[in-house]
């Protein structure tokens, strides 16, 4: 009886799997009126393609511009063709307050932003550029990701109001750039393999809450922080990440007490004496902090270590951090090369 139930199962699967359907989208397309079922018929709108998916559906999209969407959570992947170097979402001139992939379902329009929160992990975004060039001087608020995941997704030109996250809100991301935005970066994320570089955000902001970051490299940004509110990490936990080149102002720590750090190097990074930085105690696990030379091969543009560097081999793996640290490097180098593993985004 349960051989017979575990075919009827299987049948079943493959059933479904049968069905899914590949739906494409064209920018070039004159309007929406086709099936979307191939090249030739492509729908115009990547928003048009996603009301007919049902799970399992992939949506290719080839190269263009296209105007944000929202996927509702369903289990679908909307894939650029090209990447993101040539496949944008951007934020439409006359539009405020958006998210420009709101891959989850709405669940709160949040007392900091005006944005549409989203929570759901079902929709997959895979090579788009998320571009807020049409952004102006104003303080409306607009979010890249807000649920979903993305993968090898470009997030830039972003800005939100004071307190409020501009690449992601509960959103997992890989492989993504995050670039040259101007607010707090994420709420409630998982970033794995992404690279966080020259950012800003006006005064209050800080840059990570309640996120986790593992074999990321972030550098070159600044970010304000108060009294009550660190800077740059809070109430989150770092893994195998290099933070370097980060500037701080205002009156916040940048490294938080209510933070974990993790193999991580920590380099260069202002106001590291402030009162909001831990100096002690269990919140750093193995993290190369005395601000002693890492040996990069190039520390303000190449963040790898180089021969002889006191962070080869320096790291631990426990067991609250292995789901985190992966088989490779933010290089796709694989870890461990050596007797134990190295401190930071890079492998030796």
């Amino acid at each position: 009886m349960k051989k017979l139930l575990m075919i009827a199962l299987c049948a079943l699967c493959a059933a479904a799997t049968a069905q899914a359907t590949t739906y494409y989208v064209n920018a070039s397309r004159p309007n929406n009126n086709g099936s979307g079922r191939s090249l030739a018929t492509a729908k115009k709108t990547i928003q048009a393609a996603v009301n007919l998916a049902k799970t399992g559906d992939t949506i290719l999209v080839y190269p263009g511009e296209y105007t944000p969407i929202k996927t509702n959570n369903k289990r679908i992947t909307v894939k650029a063709v090209k990447g993101a170097t040539k496949t944008s979402i951007f934020k439409p001139a006359r539009e405020q307050d958006i998210a420009l992939a709101q891959l989850g379902r709405t669940y709160m329009i949040s007392t900091r932003s005006s944005a549409p929160y989203a929570k759901g992990k079902s929709t997959a975004l895979v090579g788009f550029l998320l571009d807020g060039k049409n952004r102006d001087n104003t303080y409306y608020d607009l979010l890249g990701v807000s649920g979903g995941t993305a993968k090898a997704c470009s997030i830039r030109r972003l800005k939100a109001e004071w307190f409020t996250p501009c690449a992601a809100a509960n959103a997992t991301l890989s492989l993504c750039t995050v670039l040259g935005n101007y607010a707090a970066v994420a709420d409630s994320c998982v970033f794995s393999r992404c690279q966080i570089k020259n950012n800003e955000a006006s005064p209050w902001d800080g840059a990570f809450y309640n996120s986790v970051l593992a074999n990321c490299l972030i550098a070159g940004n600044r970010f304000y922080g108060s009294e009550g509110m660190p800077s740059h990490f809070n109430r989150s936990t770092l893994v195998n990440c290099t933070v370097a080149n980060n500037d701080t102002m205002g009156y916040g720590g940048m490294f938080s007490k209510q933070s974990k750090y993790y193999n991580c190097i920590l380099r260069n990074n202002t106001r590291g004496s402030d009162i909001l930085n831990v100096n002690a105690g269990n919140a750093y696990s193995r993290t190369y902090r005395n601000n002693a030379n890492p040996r990069f091969v190039n520390a303000t543009s190449n963040f790898k270590l180089s021969k002889g560097s006191p962070c080869i081999n320096k790291g631990a793996v426990p067991a609250a951090i292995r789901s985190l640290v992966g088989s490779v490097d933010l290089a796709g180098v694989k870890r461990v090369r050596g007797s134990a593993i190295d401190l930071g985004c890079y492998e030796y």
